[in-house]
């Protein structure tokens, strides 16, 4: 069986949150493009230093490739806060 290989994309939008624990405290978040689609956001290092910057527009730049719910996510490798 072959694997799909990750397509690398770089994606302009807002980091929004998705999902809280308890105390709610947001523990993910989805980047937010002008073409209303949501990516969200691997939990990789890069990708959890954007959870400080909710609400705030981003320059993403990683590994676009769909998770098990069919959803695309980026896994990002770096980022230019706008």
């Amino acid at each position: 069986m072959v694997l799909p290989r990750k397509k690398t994309a770089t994606l302009t939008g807002i980091v929004i949150p998705t999902d809280w624990n308890d105390r709610q405290e947001v523990v993910a978040a989805a980047l937010a493009t002008a073409d209303e689609k949501e990516y969200p956001i691997a939990g990789n290092k890069k990708g959890k230093e954007l959870m400080d910057l909710l609400q705030h527009q981003v320059e993403a730049t990683g590994a676009l490739e769909r998770d098990e719910k069919g959803r695309m996510v980026i896994t990002i490798r770096s980022y230019i806060v706008k």
